[in-house]
């Protein structure tokens, strides 16, 4: 019922310029609200949208070619509009939302395409019975598919957006700014000007293009669907107030319906442009989240193995008498593992504040002491002995001030690269080195370096880029988390150019910072 009262209404006020009795116009939106509520609702509406038709060509046209004409003309609509919407759900697996170009092309060519067929049977049945529409059958068939285009063009996309949840919040959300409201104020003036210039409106009709382009930029498929709705009841109102005549309102459809395709497909981009940063960072956080588990799991693997010797070590004091120095060392023991845990909570602390915002804890370290962790790092992964590790410091007395736990994540991080990097190569060709020196400006290079075959220039410049990565399982963004832990602390990471494997991890000394 409601959809029968919208249809009459709508064909109704679109009534203008009409060609012939038979209500041809250059604008039809009712075949968009039948296409758009059969895409939503189903094809078993076929039968409501014909009755519609046919009550439609009763109370406003009075059906001048007769009952049974109008009949079989309702039925041609009917037929046609279920036969576009039957395209777009069962061939195209189209169900009234567009969320990319594709669907946006799809949906303009099917029922571009259904417009002109249901434009050539109609004017046929129309002529064949005698009824002579216009001049020419080429024109009232043109002028037929141009109403049904424009009309579908213009109203079907801002339907769909009324009828999407997150489309209709997101056009409500966009009223509430003022932007919005200065956009269509500029928008309906220029459409105003367009007709009260004295000038021809069809000359000053690009200037158009201007608002409904920032509109779209700003708002998306949401914004540029109603941008259009407007431009086209101002043309509407426009050419009603002007009294065009009927060629001059056919040539204003066709520039309209230039506005809206160039409107709907930069709202589409847009949109999914909008919807690839939101994915995007999805991934980044999904990512993180992944970087900081490995992370996580390495470092607190030692404190983690501490607490089980501690924990073992009770066991077996607690089996022995219970005198006073086997209660001492107990106590001792407990207080270790008490540090042990206080140290895994920390290293979860740290990792954690970096991953979500960036933020780093600076304490005085020893160069010393990074490199005893890289050491250890080096040591469990060349646990076959087949590669040659070696860690040369002769700067180790000098003092970093640094977030301890995250340069070791990045020193774990280079330095297990740089042992996938040799894996591949022969026994005793197999090399990883990490060195030091000191640099002027009292900064620390660290350089980690290993025998592989080195990367090619291209590689090289899309090395610290998220998601650059030729393993198979890896995600591409450990490298470049490590470059941002670098900058955090004033430093700088980099790959040197060369035949091997290099890296270049700078860090400025305590000096540095006084």
């Amino acid at each position: 019922m409601l959809f029968g009262a919208c249809y009459v209404a709508l064909d109704w006020t679109s009534s203008i310029y009409p060609l012939g009795p038979f209500n041809i116009t250059p604008w039809n939106p009712p075949p968009a609200l039948s296409i758009v509520w059969m895409l939503l609702g189903g094809l078993r509406y076929a039968p409501v949208v014909f009755a519609a038709i046919l009550v439609a060509e009763l109370l406003i046209r009075d059906a001048p070619a007769g009952l049974a004409l109008t009949i079989v003309t309702s039925l041609i609509l009917a037929a046609g509009y279920t036969g576009v919407a039957a395209a777009l759900r069962l061939r195209f697996q189209f169900y009234g939302r567009l969320h990319d170009t594709r669907q946006l092309w799809t949906f303009i060519a099917v029922t571009g395409a259904g417009a002109a067929i249901i434009g050539v049977c109609y004017v046929g049945i129309l002529w064949s019975a005698g009824f002579r529409v216009g001049d020419s059958f080429i024109a009232a068939a043109f002028q037929f598919w141009l109403g049904d285009t424009v009309g579908v063009l213009v109203t079907a996309p801002l339907l769909m957006v009324a009828a999407d949840p997150a489309g209709r919040r997101h056009l409500i959300q966009s009223w509430r700014k003022p932007e919005t409201a200065l956009q269509f104020v500029i928008l309906g003036g220029l459409v105003y000007f367009m007709f009260q210039s004295g000038d021809e409106p069809r000359r000053s009709f690009y200037l158009l293009f201007l608002p409904l382009i920032w509109i779209a930029l700003r708002g998306g498929l949401s914004g540029a669907a109603a941008a259009s709705a407007v431009v086209q009841v101002g043309v509407v109102l426009g050419a009603e107030v002007g009294a065009l005549q009927s060629l001059a309102i056919v040539e204003l459809q066709v520039r309209v319906s230039a506005l809206t395709l160039t409107g709907l497909a930069l709202g589409i981009i847009v949109d999914e442009r909008a919807r690839a940063v939101e994915d995007l960072k999805r991934s980044l956080r999904l990512a993180a989240a992944g970087e900081m588990a490995g992370a996580i799991a390495h470092e607190i693997n030692q404190p983690l193995a501490a607490l089980h010797n501690y924990g073992s070590a009770c066991q077996i004091m607690l089996r022995q008498e219970n005198d006073a120095t086997a209660r001492s060392a107990l106590n001792a023991t407990i207080e270790k593992m008490l540090q042990e845990s206080r140290r895994a909570a920390e290293i979860v602390r740290r990792l954690r504040d970096f991953f979500r915002a960036g933020t780093t804890r600076l304490e005085p370290v020893k160069v010393a002491t990074l490199l005893a962790s890289a050491q250890a790092v080096g040591e469990k992964l060349n646990r076959s002995g087949d590669v040659t590790f070696r860690v040369d410091g002769a700067d180790g007395a000098r003092t970093l001030l640094v977030d301890q736990v995250q340069i070791e994540l990045v020193l774990r991080n280079l330095i297990a690269n740089a042992f996938e990097a040799v894996a591949g190569l022969p026994p005793g060709k197999k090399a990883v080195t990490v060195s030091t020196r000191m640099l002027k400006g009292r900064r620390i290079l660290f350089r980690v370096v290993d025998t592989g075959e080195g990367m090619s220039p291209s590689t090289r410049r899309r090395l610290f880029e998220p998601y650059s990565t030729n393993k198979a399982t890896g995600m591409g963004i450990g490298l470049s988390i490590c470059r941002a832990i670098a900058d955090a602390h004033g430093g700088s990471l980099g790959a040197a150019d060369g035949g091997h494997g290099e890296f270049h991890l700078t860090l400025p000394t305590e000096a540095a910072n006084e």
